[in-house]
């Protein structure tokens, strides 16, 4: 490696969010008197958290038991999840979690002929995720041969496209979807459900309240299993930003426990 590489490397990681953060609050310990503890610790939990080891070590438990090929089964149809948007850009607007579960959502259905069924609204009402999923599907129209959403019904059993637009949550997309299938006469669908791997365990939990027969399909894995480093020692914000998608999910899914689902 050369001096420029690892002196850019260095400046990365310590001297930009979240390591020169992580560094003040240390700092600061060495110089107070009152609080230094809380400085102190603050410091090293801002560090661990933004380590690939700590971030890798909390997504574990939610991403491993759906790092498998998708179980081949009898279905009513594929549900995919959103996650998220970017209004006024110039192209794909969907975010990168919601574009990679789109993506696999429609290989999962195309190729095995089924109806696929995109459930999100979100709070921006005057742009909806659901009309961000339209608006990639028209860019990549060309590209993969997929119409628009037809008249076909959601129990037709073959490859058509849906959309749920009034959800902002996963409990209302279980609720939302489950009143769609209920509105073409399937009360106990069986489904490949797409969502983020880090989400699946959540979304599992809350399709099967709402009466589903839920079959993972999960996509959009955080953890890079390749060989460690010296550099995944250092904190960086991909790796805080891993450490927070892990902790929201341990919270959603505390909720659930405390909701009784």
């Amino acid at each position: 490696m050369s001096s420029v590489y690892i002196v850019s490397k260095l400046f990365t990681y310590l001297f930009l969010p979240p390591g020169i953060f992580a560094l003040l609050f240390v700092g600061v310990a060495f110089f107070v008197k009152r609080f230094r503890l809380f400085f102190f610790a603050n410091g090293i939990i801002l560090y661990f958290l933004s380590t690939p080891y700590v971030a890798d070590w909390l997504l574990t438990p939610l991403e491993a038991p759906y790092n498998t090929s998708v179980e081949k089964r009898a279905v009513d149809a594929v549900i995919v999840l959103g996650g998220g948007h970017t209004q006024g850009v110039a192209n794909l607007p969907l975010s990168s979690d919601a574009y990679k579960r789109m993506m696999w959502g429609l290989m999962v259905a195309k190729s095995n002929n089924l109806p696929l069924l995109f459930s999100g609204g979100g709070n921006q009402k005057e742009y909806l995720e659901s009309d961000a999923f339209l608006d990639s599907l028209k860019e990549i129209k060309s590209y993969l041969d997929i119409q628009p959403p037809s008249s076909k019904s959601l129990a037709s059993k073959e490859f058509s496209l849906h959309v749920e637009d009034k959800s902002i949550d996963t409990y209302q997309n279980a609720l939302f979807s489950k009143q769609a299938f209920q509105a073409v006469g399937i009360s106990e669908p069986t489904v490949y459900l797409v969502t983020s791997a880090y989400h699946m365990r959540r979304a599992v939990m809350l399709y099967e309240h709402f009466g589903f027969h839920v079959i993972p399909a999960a996509t959009n894995f955080k953890i890079n299993h390749r060989a460690r480093d010296m550099w995944d020692y250092f904190p960086n914000a991909h790796a805080f930003y891993k450490s927070f998608i892990a902790l929201h999910e341990y919270a959603g899914l505390l909720s659930l426990k405390i909701r009784g689902i």
